[in-house]
């Protein structure tokens, strides 16, 4: 298996043409996967997780691991 990679921007058509090296074969099946990153900003992030701290379930949630976890954080690494 060969891997390509090609970083785009997406257009306003949404449209994307993938240019195959010459090297591979003709009448080869290939796979296209299009990852798509998240365009939030870290400020978002940290409004969000700021969000989070005051979520009743999440907060829950999070006391819940943290008391899991605590006999075997007294015995230290």
């Amino acid at each position: 298996m060969v891997a390509f990679k090609q970083t785009v921007r997406i257009p306003e058509n949404h449209k994307i043409s993938i240019d195959i090296p010459e090297s591979v074969c003709t009448d080869q099946v290939g796979e296209i996967i299009l990852i798509i990153k998240d365009k939030k900003s870290s400020s978002e992030n940290v409004s969000n997780l700021k969000q989070a701290m005051n979520d009743p379930v999440f907060v829950s949630d999070l006391n819940e691991v943290s008391l899991d976890f605590k006999d075997i954080d007294s015995h230290g690494w």
